[in-house]
């Protein structure tokens, strides 16, 4: 009985030395409060040209000065543009660029938000949001303007060119996001690179970026 007594107090005594560090273990990722931390540790599936080991490359050469260039899967070059502990911006290939921002809620939750750009010739995003976890949050998203929402109509504009050049970009419309690196503001452009010149230039003449502001439970339209 006394042995089996003395068993139990050993059992005991580890498993109350051990509830620390299990604790400091399951919260490990979720203390991570740098967008260096949750970039090298993202699943690869969310950036298929990158490998684990190209990702810790690029942090580590950008934050000793030096270039973060690195060759991505299909032997082409990816490079780590600029970072901050918040925000980064990366050139995944000759077509497409990445940027990573990190924003809080009102109840002080991260939210990682991923924003991937294809260039060919013309701009187009497609941004999503996930947790610390690298799970989506399909409930969050960036509002969606109409085409119409992107032309700011001036004194000297007539209203038939204005409705040319709104037809011209609904028929293929791409648009770019970008983010602030310093503060949680979104701007969203309307891209004209696949239009022909006269319809460029038609278009140029009346179109203004859209921005919204993160506001902790909205995106803001500013």
């Amino acid at each position: 009985m006394y042995k089996k007594f003395c068993l139990y107090c050993f059992f005991m005594v580890l498993s109350f030395a051990s509830c620390p560090l299990a604790y400091a273990q399951s919260s490990t990722f979720n203390l991570q409060s740098s967008i260096s931390d949750v970039f090298t540790s993202m699943p690869d599936s969310i950036f298929p040209l990158l490998t684990e080991r190209n990702r810790h490359d690029m942090v580590d050469f950008y934050q000793n000065h030096m270039e973060a260039k690195v060759r991505n899967r299909f032997n082409d070059y990816a490079r780590l543009d600029t970072l901050t502990e918040s925000y980064l911006r990366l050139t995944l290939s000759k077509s497409s660029t990445a940027e990573m921002k990190l924003l809080e809620t009102s109840d002080s939750v991260t939210v990682i938000c991923l924003i991937q750009t294809l260039v060919a010739p013309g701009r187009d995003s497609r941004v999503a949001f996930y947790n610390t976890q690298w799970q989506r949050l399909y409930w969050l998203d960036l509002p969606v303007p109409a085409t119409a929402d992107f032309f700011a109509a001036s004194p000297d504009s007539v209203a038939h060119d204005v409705d040319y050049a709104q037809r011209s970009l609904d028929d293929l419309r791409l648009v770019e996001v970008t983010v602030s690196p310093s503060e949680p503001l979104f701007t969203l452009t309307l891209s004209v690179d696949e239009l022909a010149e006269d319809e460029k230039k038609l278009s140029r003449r009346y179109l203004r970026p859209l921005r919204y502001r993160w506001t902790g439970n909205e995106f803001a339209p500013e």
